[in-house]
């Protein structure tokens, strides 16, 4: 039956707007089979639960870091796992100078998500960080230094790939209205997109094919410096953030 069909694994990228409450930024695949007809699936009501639980007190396995907690949890819904990497940008616009965000592995495999654990926290932690950098780049070409010392590594592929801000992020900037969330990191997101298509082919695999054919993936930021803006998957996520619009 259809309500019995598995979801295949996919990465979330979400956000704690102000108009709209939890939303959805992007997904990887952007198409999710059988997720409107999963009985035990909605997407709204499990960005709810990501985006409104306190997340530094929770009951689980956790990791915190200075301003970022990465960590997993299983369960959230029925028989749907995830790692997931809490973090904040910088927007003047918004309520508190910040946008709440969460990037997300989610699983229907708890023993694969406890498999690939340290390298979906690591891929996962190189992603907000590369949001993180481009963002307090956007802040500074809007004129406001806050203080935040850059990653060499991360500076590296913003430098090499600036030339990827979307123009329309000017226009935006001129307008006294909260931004699309894209528009708060330029540069940076087409650089996730693209390193995280790459892991995601590798980690959406069957638990069987990890453990008969397990993978090695980049434990540093060298996993993010091939964008391919020609890639389809690439232009789908990229059309996806277009058409969000506040």
């Amino acid at each position: 039956m259809a309500g019995h069909q598995t979801i295949k694994d996919f990465i979330l990228l979400s956000e704690f707007c102000e108009v709209e409450g939890p939303r959805c930024v992007m997904t990887i695949p952007t198409t999710l089979p059988h997720l409107n007809n999963n009985e035990h699936f909605n997407l709204d009501e499990f960005l709810l639960y990501i985006m409104t639980t306190d997340y530094q007190n929770f009951p689980g396995e956790k990791w915190e870091e200075v301003s970022d907690v990465p960590c997993i949890r299983t369960n959230i819904i029925q028989n749907f796992h995830a790692i997931l990497h809490y973090f904040t940008l910088k927007d003047p616009q918004a309520r508190g100078g910040v946008r709440p965000s969460c990037i997300a592995y989610i699983t229907q495999n708890q023993t694969k998500l406890y498999r690939l654990k340290s390298e979906i926290l690591n891929s996962l932690n190189m992603s907000a960080q590369i949001f993180k950098n481009a963002n307090v780049n956007w802040m500074r070409s809007l004129g406001q230094d806050i203080g935040v010392q850059e990653n060499q590594s991360v500076a590296n592929l913003l430098d090499k790939w600036k030339d990827l801000i979307q123009p329309a992020a000017e226009i935006w900037d001129q307008e006294k209205k909260l931004k699309p969330w894209h528009m708060l990191c330029p540069v940076g997101v087409s650089i996730v997109i693209s390193g995280l298509l790459f892991v995601y082919k590798i980690w959406s695999r069957t638990l069987e094919d990890q453990i008969l054919d397990p993978k090695v993936i980049s434990s540093t930021y060298d996993l993010f410096t091939n964008v391919n803006p020609d890639d389809v998957d690439f232009q789908n996520v990229i059309s996806q953030l277009n058409g969000i619009i506040l």
